[in-house]
């Protein structure tokens, strides 16, 4: 039996300003029959719902999908099935579902495990992924540093394996620190390297810390939507910059 699919966007919702949404993300947001909104809990609010409500119509209508932040690859692989299943559901209705994700769809985003499960069954055509403004490129447009100038290279690295070997890296980028934070500080300190760290950017909770220390992380709670920036050329600049915010 042929099937007549609704469209299925992966929709970039960019790193907390919900005026960082492209001009695309923002007409697909207003024209979907559905906005699929990914939790980390069922019972917790969504981040990027929060970026994104604002383009969408008062009654729109949203699918409440579990993505738990586990490392447990069975709970993952259950969840990204189930969340597939209940889009291909409504797909198979003719009706166009919007995912959600902060950031870019195609960086470290679930997007991405859902995708390719989805992709198993839904024709090409049927599938568009709008790209997003990154958390990388959000936080150097914030502090006014470029990511990388020239033909200097620049290297992107989750936090959650060893980074030691490349904190000499000219231009680091490292992701998901909230785990790790002390201990690659410390390594940063004993390298002389020094760093930026920008956490909930565009939020009203965003913090910028110039040359954050280990022993500040003591006590204190790493949040989750927080980076590094690590670059050569850092010296000197956070003497003429804000040392929070």
């Amino acid at each position: 039996m042929n099937i007549t699919w609704g469209k299925f966007y992966g929709v970039g919702v960019g790193p907390g300003d919900p005026q960082l949404l492209t001009l695309q993300a923002v007409e697909v947001l207003k024209s979907v029959d559905l906005v699929a909104v990914p939790k980390s809990k069922m019972d917790r609010e969504s981040v990027a719902w929060d970026i994104a409500k604002v383009h969408c119509p008062s009654d729109a209508r949203l699918m409440e999908l579990e993505m738990p932040m586990t490392a447990d690859q069975q709970v993952l692989a259950k969840a990204w099935q189930t969340g597939a299943e209940a889009i291909l559901a409504e797909l198979k209705q003719c009706k166009s579902v919007a995912f959600i994700t902060l950031g870019d769809p195609s960086l470290y985003s679930t997007y991405s495990y859902l995708l390719n499960i989805l992709q198993e069954q839904l024709p090409q055509e049927c599938i568009k992924t709008i790209p997003g403004i990154t958390a990388m490129a959000a936080a150097a447009a914030k502090i006014n540093l470029p990511l990388a100038t020239g033909d200097e290279p620049l290297l992107i690295l989750p936090s959650t394996e060893d980074v030691g070997d490349y904190l000499n890296f000219p231009n680091l980028v490292l992701m998901k620190v909230s785990r790790r934070l002390p201990d690659i500080l410390t390594l940063l300190e004993k390298r002389e390297r020094k760093a930026v760290l920008l956490t909930r950017l565009g939020q009203a909770e965003e913090r910028i810390r110039w040359e954050p220390k280990p022993e500040d992380f003591k006590s204190e709670k790493v949040d989750y939507l927080s980076l590094l920036l690590v670059k050569k050329d850092l010296l000197g600049r956070e003497n003429s910059e804000p040392k929070e915010n």
